[in-house]
């Protein structure tokens, strides 16, 4: 099984304010204003013991594609789907014309300078998530006109969660689209996920992506997106999966107890709900339980992501832990590997 066919489903690229600017309308590009908001000083690269992404990070985006290029054709990855580096923060400018502004560049940026490079990297855009209407017809247009197939939406600086009906407008756009809306890990903004006790950037990168990701999954669950909008597919990313079998669990309890009242439009417990769902999960490599969350869940439900560049990013070594591991059949390896991301993006 060590050459099965892969799909690396969140990868990244690391975009830059200049190259993004470029793409920025009147009045907007008359500014030179940051088009991200900033945060904590936190080492990522630990005194630059991690080097890859700094590296990385110097790359033109057509660099950056040409990297791609080479690794997808050495490691036999038919396709990799790369999520932004920092643009998902576009959601936190308070000016929203300015938020609608940059959110079209990115994803003018995007569609320009990777994707029209390569029918084999396709990034993905981001949305300006306080206004859903804007965001919506923000879909549709990158959808229509540039051509991408999925959004970043990260779990920090929203209005209002993401089960809330505020953001109909998006989730239709996007069933309607046939796009897909991958819910992104941060450790950004850390303190909004009660962070701001912790000392270290280990400890804040450890638990803000965990406590972002499950903050958002119970409230799209608990609100019935995937009852609301059934063709929907979104994807849960950079959390890893064996998380699942305990909160599933749980979320089951408070729907026995609650549902009728807090939950009234789930006629089925939260974990059956995500079994017949069009919805996604990355998994981590070396997750100890990895086979037993497969079973629980159902193979059908995960991804495999390399996060290249990223300090923490353990490719080739993920990849390669996925092809040979030891208790999963030959099967589910492929749907893990390949044929779950091919539905997913529609590729």
């Amino acid at each position: 099984m060590s050459n099965l066919t892969a799909i690396d489903a969140d990868g990244h690229v690391i975009e830059k304010e200049s190259e993004i600017r470029k793409y920025l309308k009147e009045p907007w590009n008359r500014r030179s204003t940051a088009l991200r908001p900033g945060d904590q000083p936190w080492d990522n690269y630990m005194f630059d013991h991690f080097v890859t992404e700094r590296t990385w990070s110097k790359l033109s985006a057509s660099d950056q594609v040409a990297r791609w290029q080479d690794i997808l054709d050495e490691h036999q990855i038919e396709t990799a789907v790369c999520f932004p580096t920092g643009s998902g923060s576009v959601v936190r400018l308070q000016e929203l014309k300015f938020q609608i502004a940059v959110a079209q560049a990115c994803n003018d940026h995007f569609a320009a300078e990777y994707n029209a490079l390569s029918d084999r990297v396709k990034c993905v855009g981001v949305l300006p998530m306080r206004s859903p209407q804007a965001a919506a017809e923000e879909l549709e247009r990158a959808v229509k006109e540039r051509g991408l197939i999925g959004f970043e939406i990260l779990p920090v600086g929203l209005p209002l969660a993401l089960g809330d009906s505020f953001y109909d407008p998006v989730y239709a756009a996007a069933e309607k689209c046939g796009t897909v809306l991958g819910i992104h890990g941060t450790r950004s903004w850390s303190r909004e996920l009660g962070a701001e006790g912790l000392n270290t950037f280990a400890e804040v990168h450890a638990y803000a992506f965990t406590a972002g990701i499950l903050l958002q999954f119970t409230s799209m669950i608990c609100q019935g997106v995937p009852v609301r909008f059934p063709k929907l597919r979104i994807a849960f990313l950079e959390i890893g999966a064996t998380w699942l079998p305990y909160y599933l669990d749980r979320l089951d309890e408070h729907w026995e107890k609650r549902a009728e009242i807090e939950m009234p439009l789930l006629k089925e417990k939260p974990s059956e709900l995500v079994r017949k769902s069009e919805i996604y999960f990355s998994i981590e490599p070396g997750e100890s339980q990895l086979a037993q969350t497969i079973d629980y869940v159902g193979a059908d439900h995960f991804l495999f992501a390399s996060d290249i560049p990223h300090w923490d990013c353990e490719f080739p070594g993920n990849l390669q832990h996925i092809r040979n591991h030891p208790v999963l059949s030959g099967d589910v390896k492929e749907k893990i590997l390949y044929q779950n991301a091919k539905r997913l993006f529609n590729l």
